[in-house]
């Protein structure tokens, strides 16, 4: 399972998906942005034409006598039912109400709740601003203008605009003021990031078997058929690496990207490695070849042809050695020099064959004598050999 997830064919989509949501994620989150921040401002432009309308609608000159007499004016009353007709005509209205702001609260001066038609609380009525306002109150008692605000309160999630009424002398006299749920508009925001979502799951889902179908067969499909072919080459003899090329070059990838590429060098690279074997191998049984006759000459070199034994030239390289084995302390052997008597009379009655033959006896004789130690001809007649081991102490 974990060999599967370090699996190119998996990592690559899983990249791709990955970087595609984050950026999909950030554009929907610049989408919602943008959508919640349209749907606030279609809403605060209409709480400013409800509020301008029921600004025309109240005499800020008889804001007292309102609260004094409310329903008992007749005007009181056809200003309650035209907020009324207001609401109906801005079904995304919460409350329409006129308050006039004091630092105990806000003093009601009318109220229409859009949740419990027909009720209108008495003016008078001093209700207690909430938190949000109550950071705006300075202002609102002098009569300017706040900006909107949007806030969870105890009423719901709220868009709130107010708006403030003169009299005819430029004096404050009230606000007033509109409620939108802003409960529906979140609704709205999260049906449409729902969607938003739901059409990106949809694509992402497409992308990625697309993508891990494109992978497979451009990318990590090519990678293990090269990694089979690998796992099946033999390196015993220079038939078995003749056949890794062949069955490197029956995969025949043509992708016309970077893994033809890899594949184009990875054959060149094999078949110049097997020129390289190839050349390796041939070298070395030369050279193989050549030593063993080295070998031969060197043995040559230090051998007498008629004895068998160690020439001149032999002895001369063991004096030497002998000579640094004195220097440095180690020296323990003995010299026997010897020579053959009559050599020169069996030559001359017998001939040269016979006198070598002579020769030849004399020295198997000397070397059965001296089993243990090495024997040199220096000379025609003359033999020297060196005592070592048992033949030096038994000297």
């Amino acid at each position: 399972m974990k060999k599967k997830w370090k699996s190119l064919s998996v990592r690559l989509p899983l990249l791709f998906i990955s970087s595609f949501l984050s950026v999909m994620l950030l554009v929907v989150f610049v989408i919602y942005m943008r959508f919640e921040k349209r749907m606030i401002d279609e809403y605060t432009r209409m709480a400013q034409g409800v509020t301008k309308l029921m600004q025309k609608r109240i005499d800020g000159d008889k804001i007292d006598e309102y609260i004094e007499r409310n329903f008992e004016m007749a005007e009181y009353n056809e200003i309650l039912d035209y907020f009324s007709a207001l609401k109906e005509n801005y079904p995304d209205v919460q409350f329409l109400y006129v308050y006039r702001m004091k630092q105990d609260g806000g003093h009601v001066v009318f109220d229409l709740y859009s949740d419990t038609e027909g009720y209108y609380d008495p003016p008078g009525t001093v209700y207690e601003l909430e938190d949000d306002l109550k950071s705006h109150l300075d202002k609102l008692c002098r009569g300017e203008e706040i900006p909107v605000l949007i806030d969870h309160t105890k009423y719901g999630y709220l868009l709130t605009y107010l708006r403030p009424v003169f009299d005819s002398r430029g004096n404050y006299q009230c606000h007033v003021c509109a409620d939108f749920s802003m409960d529906y508009l979140h609704e709205q925001d999260i049906a449409f990031l729902c969607s938003i979502l739901l059409i990106l799951a949809i694509v992402v889902a497409i992308l990625l078997l697309i993508d891990i179908r494109l992978i497979r067969k451009n990318i990590t499909g090519p990678l293990k058929r090269m990694v089979k072919c690998a796992d099946e080459f033999a390196y015993e003899t220079e038939k078995d690496r003749f056949r890794n090329i062949q069955l490197m070059e029956e995969l025949d990838i043509h992708t016309g990207d970077e893994i033809q590429e890899l594949y184009t060098v990875f054959l060149s690279v094999l078949k110049e490695s097997i020129f390289y074997m190839t050349n390796l191998s041939r070298a070395k049984d030369d050279i193989q070849d050549k030593e063993l006759k080295i070998g031969q000459i060197s043995k040559k070199a230090y051998k007498d042809d008629l004895t068998g034994v160690g020439n001149k030239a032999a002895y001369t390289s063991a004096a030497e050695k002998l000579n640094q084995d004195i220097a440095k302390g180690t020296a323990g052997f003995a010299i026997v020099m010897m020579d053959i008597n009559n050599l020169k009379y069996v030559n001359d009655n017998f001939g040269h064959e016979k006198g070598d033959d002579y020769i030849r006896g004399c020295c198997t004789m000397m070397c059965e004598v001296y089993k243990h130690s090495p024997v040199f001809r220096v000379g025609g007649d003359e033999f020297v050999a060196v005592l070592q081991n048992e033949d030096y102490v038994n000297r």
